[in-house]
């Protein structure tokens, strides 16, 4: 009987090809992202949670109470996250709070999960877990190529520096390692494994970040899409009774979640943050810096993102048909990242922002689906490394150029300004940045230029702290006309409220010649 003999992609690998695939990947995380975290500084956040935390080394607190309020002593809506807040305190009463260490540990951890991409990666090309008709194919030089492919190419895309560049974004990156753990689990031929697996997985994430709960619908749905009915039911039915468990603990730490931002959740501004989110990763608008600030009735439906779910959709009904393996791959794929960006665009509306450190967990989890596209084409390995490829060749320069912005408040909110001049949260970061670097006149009028117009969410920007905050600086800067114009409509805000003026606000209203 005569055999086909296989080809170079279908044999295994050699144990040196195959420990240089494994480690590639790795390698262009740390050539991308590990230098410059020994010039980086603090941003926004980062001095509060990390540097200037109120109760270091109290790891207990930050299991009893919210983020935020252990932090900062102040209430943080919503955020209670007390895992990532453990191994902040860990590492840094272990390693010293500086910014190397965190962006290490945001480095590191990212780079474990850039292997698990790997492994999935591996894994989907050659059929592990999830085709029901035949059992998993050896590692093949193809099958290990195609995830390491897959790997890099996640790791260059611009949107993933705003996550692993940002200390305070811990957060997203270990939710989306467990929710990879979560999905190896799942392909487990063992029932209990695949069964308490992805529980337990979802149950770690949500410590990690609240918007893992998507996780739930997105795996199920993936399920469903390859055929695994059963199981389906069964491990939506885990997954809800984690999710319940943690909506119950979660609302005994940090109680109602009350925030004035969401009079900015309306069902046409979710439809536009949904639809931009879902085509970033193909187009990187002008959007994408550190936050823009969300305009309530002003967000338009972005068509391709529109696209994209339509896709979606239509790829999810003609999986059960199609007889392209590859195309439940696609499906899973574009299925899993619809539904995980759907937080996001929740969160957008919530805070009055749309930022792309929001997308990391939905790309990292989605992204292993793309490796299995190819199963069943006739050429799938020399296809998906020739995308792949122009995909690395494409996105890997804007991704230095991106990392390179986060070393600093300067740097970052500098690039934020020349993506959108108006944007009022880099002009008034800007503005201060410049006063206090003794340029002080560029400095006041870029400031006072963002308090002309303001974001529509006072969780982003504090209107009334901002005036105040300008008054103080103008006056120092021997320009009390300006402090006085800002203190004027400090105090007529405050009195029309029912609020009271303390006093010391009186006297600085005193010394820029305002009458009481």
């Amino acid at each position: 009987m005569n055999r086909t003999a296989p080809t170079p992609w279908q044999a295994p690998p050699r144990p040196a090809v195959a420990v240089a695939l494994w480690l590639l990947p790795l390698v262009v995380v740390g050539a991308i992202y590990g230098p410059p975290a020994f010039h980086a500084e603090f941003i926004s956040d980062d001095w509060a949670l990390l540097l200037h935390h109120q109760h270091p080394g109290d790891i207990v607190g930050e299991w009893t109470k919210s983020t935020h309020l252990h932090a900062q002593g102040i209430d943080g809506g919503y955020l209670w996250r007390p895992l990532t807040s453990t191994v902040y305190q860990v590492v840094g009463e272990t390693f010293g709070r500086t910014p190397t260490v965190f962006r290490l540990l945001n480095v590191g951890i990212h780079a474990v999960n850039v292997l698990l991409v790997t492994a999935l990666g591996n894994a989907f090309a050659r059929g592990g877990g999830l085709e029901r008709k035949a059992p998993a194919e050896p590692t093949t030089l193809g099958s290990l190529l195609t995830g390491c492919l897959v790997a890099v190419a996640l790791t260059v895309h611009p949107l993933i520096p705003d996550a692993v560049g940002w200390c305070a974004d811990t957060y997203d990156l270990m939710a989306a390692g467990f929710l990879l753990l979560g999905i190896a689990a799942s392909l487990s031929s063992r029932a209990m494994v695949s069964l308490a697996g992805p529980g337990a997985a979802l149950f770690l994430a949500l410590l990690c970040k609240e918007s893992a709960v998507a996780f739930a619908a997105a795996l199920v749905g993936v399920l469903v899409i390859f055929g695994w009915w059963r199981r389906a039911v069964a491990v939506g039915a885990v997954l809800a009774g984690v999710a319940l468990v943690h909506g119950r603990w979660h609302h005994a730490i940090v109680g109602d979640f009350q925030n004035s931002a969401l009079d900015l959740m309306v069902w046409p501004d979710f439809l536009g943050l949904w639809t931009d989110y879902l085509r970033w990763p193909l187009t990187m608008p002008v959007r994408a810096g550190f936050t823009h600030a969300v305009t309530p009735g002003q967000e338009p439906i972005s068509v391709l993102g529109v696209a994209l779910a339509v896709s979606g959709l239509l790829a999810w009904f003609a999986a059960a048909r199609s007889r392209w393996v590859g195309g439940r791959y696609v499906a899973s794929a574009i299925g899993v990242w619809v539904v995980m960006v759907s937080p996001g665009a929740m969160a957008a509306m919530g805070f009055g922002q749309q930022a792309s450190r929001y997308l990391y967990m939905p790309m990292v989890v989605a992204w292993p689906f793309i490796a299995g596209a190819w199963r069943g084409c006739r050429r799938p390995r020399t296809l998906g490394a020739v995308v792949l490829v122009a995909w690395i060749l494409v996105w890997a320069p804007q991704a230095v150029v991106r990392i390179g912005q986060w070393q600093s408040d300067r740097t970052l909110y500098l690039a934020e300004l020349r993506q959108e001049p108006d944007n009022p949260l880099a002009q008034k970061a800007v503005g201060r940045l410049l006063v206090q670097a003794g340029q002080v006149e560029p400095g006041l009028d870029l400031w006072e230029e963002a308090l002309e117009h303001p974001p529509a969410s006072r969780f982003m920007m504090d209107l009334q702290q901002e005036r105040l905050d300008f008054a103080v600086a103008a006056l120092q800067a021997g320009q009390p006309d300006r402090a006085r114009v800002r203190l004027a409509q400090f105090i007529a805000d405050e009195q029309a409220a029912g609020r009271e003026v303390d006093d010391s606000v009186w006297r600085l209203w005193e010394r820029v010649g305002g009458d009481r």
